[in-house]
């Protein structure tokens, strides 16, 4: 409520000089003179606060408002409480919050500390595929595509059919096997007739060191192979025999007296040569039949080299390996049917010919791919050689930009040994697993490497670093509801972590959760201010 006081018309001085007559405003000569000049000056004091009421109720409604917001913006504290706050807030790099605000934002703070921090450092690069899992299909020869049976698309084992081609190069050399496969058995059934005489001779020679009669040998072989040995051998048998029996009809004549000595000794005579005869005979067919037997096994393993290099052949040309024991060499149609078939597993990605066009050799009848694994390929400069010094396998991130940033992880495989005149940098090629099928060969991607050594250095969280008109800060988190603004200086930097150079120390409590609230009240404090 306001008062009005009335101000008494002010005295003349004593000495004041007599105006003229023509200033000097008429006075009225009633005792109640003063009580006139006041009931005079009321109206205009009524008049100037009639002006200034409404100003003064606009005031008195904003400072009504101004109090109510300080309330609501308080929690419901007292307005001693507010003013213990603000003459608790202190210097201009420090704010305090009130319980209320603390509890809703649930702020976190982790102490600053040590941490191992290696510099990494992103360069563009491209998915590309895995050579080794993406190749042209061609066909090994010429002839005709009797069967086309995969189409772009189509996802394939490793060894199923792709194509069927019709070809007289693939009969004459399906021919060549059948040629080869005759002689081997030629041979072989030499080389088992080889192997029969020498054995049966090795009996004969067993009956003959046991002095078997001729007949009883003959009668023993009558049904066995024995080959030009039977002759050769029981005749020198036969006829060392027949000198045993004359000497033994003379000795009984010669003691008789009926025949001469000298008889005897001719009929010895007889018998050495023909016992040297047998023997004779006897060693040369052994030896003849072993000669024959060495014989028949190598022309045996000859045919096999030569059935062998046959099958090679035909499956040079074939590009995979056949089964032996089933295929059908007899008919026809399958002495020139040329199966191509996949040398893995994966889908085909184009195809270059249709059902019964010709074809020549070297043309490619479908691509095939592998997705299941990338590579990523990537240029590195000569200011970031010493990524180079990475090992085989280690570990590399790719980020791709279409999979709305999304991290993948790759194992380097190699550094290319020559320099790019160009560029100056050395291809980096890594191997990214893609077992979701999200990748795409040609996709653009950003490769982060590691470069140098990693170093123990005070580090923060990245969230916590804050930035206001081109200076970092973070907040210091000093107990019981007040907060510390710190100007810092940053070094490099990690995914997790922040070297801090300059403005911290190891131990304290910097704000993660939050920090970024604590910087909108600390630059609504200022404007307060």
């Amino acid at each position: 409520m306001l008062t009005v006081r009335r101000r008494p018309p002010a005295r003349q001085p004593r000495n004041a000089q007599t105006m003229p007559d023509h200033q000097t405003p008429a006075l009225s000569s009633s005792p109640n003179e003063p009580h006139a000049s006041a009931r005079q000056a009321k109206p205009g004091v009524v008049a100037s606060l009639l002006k200034r009421l409404p100003t003064l109720l606009v005031l008195a409604v904003m400072g009504g408002g101004w109090m109510v917001m300080h309330h609501i913006n308080s929690g419901g504290s007292s307005g001693g409480e507010a003013v213990d706050i603000a003459e608790d807030a202190g210097p201009n790099d420090t704010l305090a919050l009130p319980e209320g605000k603390l509890n809703a934002a649930k702020f976190k703070s982790v102490a600053v500390q040590e941490q191992a921090i290696q510099h990494m450092h992103t360069v563009p690069g491209r998915l590309r595929y895995d050579q080794t899992k993406h190749v042209d299909v061609k066909a090994p020869m010429d002839g005709i595509l009797a069967e086309l049976v995969v189409t772009p698309g189509d996802h394939v084992a490793a060894g199923d059919l792709i194509a069927v081609l019709r070809s007289p190069e693939i009969g004459q050399a399906r021919a060549e096997i059948l040629k080869r496969q005759k002689e081997r058995d030629i041979a072989q059934q030499v080389l088992q007739r080889e192997m029969t005489l020498s054995e049966n001779l090795n009996q004969v020679c067993e009956m003959l060191d046991q002095r078997k009669p001729v007949d009883e040998i003959e009668t023993a072989f009558s049904n066995r192979a024995l080959g030009s040995y039977r002759q050769e051998i029981l005749s020198a048998y036969s006829n060392m025999q027949l000198a045993d029996e004359l000497i033994a009809k003379v000795r009984p004549l010669v003691d008789a007296g009926a025949v001469a000595g000298r008889a005897v000794l001719e009929r010895e005579g007889e018998r050495q040569l023909a016992e040297t005869a047998f023997r004779t005979a006897r060693d040369q067919a052994t030896f003849a039949a072993n000669q024959a037997m060495m014989k028949a096994e190598a022309s045996v393993a000859q045919a096999d080299r030569q059935l062998n290099l046959a099958w090679q052949s035909l499956e040079t040309l074939l590009g995979y390996k056949e089964d032996r024991d089933v295929v059908n060499l007899t008919s026809e149609d399958s002495l020139s049917r040329l199966e191509v078939r996949a040398p893995f597993a994966g889908s085909v990605e184009s195809q270059g010919f249709a059902k019964n066009e010709r074809v020549m050799r070297g043309d490619s009848l479908v691509v095939l791919a592998n997705t299941d694994s990338l590579t990523v390929e990537a240029s590195i400069r000569e200011s970031d050689w010493s990524v180079v010094a990475l090992q085989t396998d280690a570990e590399v991130s790719v980020m791709v930009p279409a999979l709305n940033d999304r991290i993948f992880f790759a194992k380097v495989r190699y550094f290319g040994r020559e320099v790019q005149a160009d560029t100056n940098s050395v291809p980096l090629v890594a191997r990214i697993e893609n077992e979701e099928s999200l990748l795409r060969p040609g996709m653009f991607v950003r490769v982060t490497v590691p470069i140098g050594e990693a170093r123990q250095v005070l580090a923060i969280k990245p969230e916590s670093l804050l930035q206001h008109e081109n200076q970092q800060f973070v907040f210091v988190d000093v107990g019981g509801g007040v907060f510390k603004r710190v100007d810092v200086s940053t070094g490099q930097a990690s995914d997790d972590w922040v070297e801090i150079t300059k403005g911290l120390s190891p131990g304290q409590l910097v704000v993660t959760s939050g920090a970024f609230l604590l910087k909108s009240e600390f630059l609504l404090q200022g404007e307060g201010e």
